[in-house]
């Protein structure tokens, strides 16, 4: 069960999507406490999943916090996912593990594999229909002003025809015994359907180029519009040896 690099991307057995469901749910239970602790977790816009007609979506999502993962996962259930996550993560032991089985797929370093990310991201949205990027790239702790988005997602929507659905990470201060303690709120806005495939390679990177910054200022105007506080940004997350150490670009 362990990957290197090289293996499968994904693995949409029947035995292994058991354990991941299991797995999932165990850790969506004792997670949805743990935000509630440190976050005070809230999420709105819900009604917004059941809008969408029946058929493959992909999820957006700012990242604010190292806990979004758990957030998003925990504002989209009872639907389970697969997500894109670094190569370097899922070659952890015990946690590439833990996150291939939450529906983690690595995107690999080596630009050749690059049919294979292709590949496993069909046979993601066959298997549960449901995909989720991080289109900035890296989590930038408690920023309120949203990077610009690298085309991945969109240019996937667009070559499939699937509609994009934003998850808006939010974060306020508030008060706790004379102090001030960070509140994060997840905000699942309403799904957008891509422009028309062109049906050629050029055109379509520069319709998802578009398209990405659409989405990004949608997802921007949610969070001025409730009052995201822009004032606590750390900068972008510290590298953790072995984890998610891939050099910046």
């Amino acid at each position: 069960m362990a990957y290197r690099r090289g293996d499968e991307l994904i693995n949409t057995t029947r035995p292994f999507r058991a354990l991941s469901c299991t797995v999932t749910w165990f850790i969506g239970l004792v997670g949805w406490l743990l935000v509630k602790i440190l976050y005070s977790y809230q999420s709105y816009g819900r009604k917004n999943l059941y809008r969408v007609p029946g058929g493959p979506i992909i999820y957006v999502s700012n990242h604010a916090i190292p806990l979004d993962p758990l957030l998003h996962g925990l504002s989209l259930m009872p639907k389970l996912l697969y997500y894109t996550l670094l190569e370097e993560t899922v070659l952890t032991p015990v946690l590439g593990t833990l996150v291939r089985l939450l529906g983690g797929i690595p995107i690999p370093t080596d630009q050749n594999r690059m049919p294979d990310m292709e590949k496993a991201m069909t046979q993601a949205l066959k298997a549960r229909g449901k995909l989720h990027f991080y289109p900035e790239g890296e989590c930038f702790l408690l920023n309120q002003e949203i990077r610009n988005f690298k085309p991945g997602a969109f240019y996937v929507a667009i070559r499939q025809g699937i509609p994009v659905q934003p998850l808006v990470t939010v974060i306020k201060r508030r008060p706790f015994l004379g102090h001030s303690r960070i509140r994060t709120e997840i905000h699942v806005l309403e799904a957008v359907r891509p422009p028309p495939s062109k049906g050629r390679l050029i055109a379509d990177i520069h319709q998802s180029l578009s398209f990405a910054e659409q989405i990004r200022s949608r997802m921007q105007e949610c969070i001025d519009s409730v009052g995201g506080d822009k004032s606590l940004y750390r900068g972008p997350m510290p590298r953790i040896k072995g984890v998610n150490d891939r050099n910046r670009q």
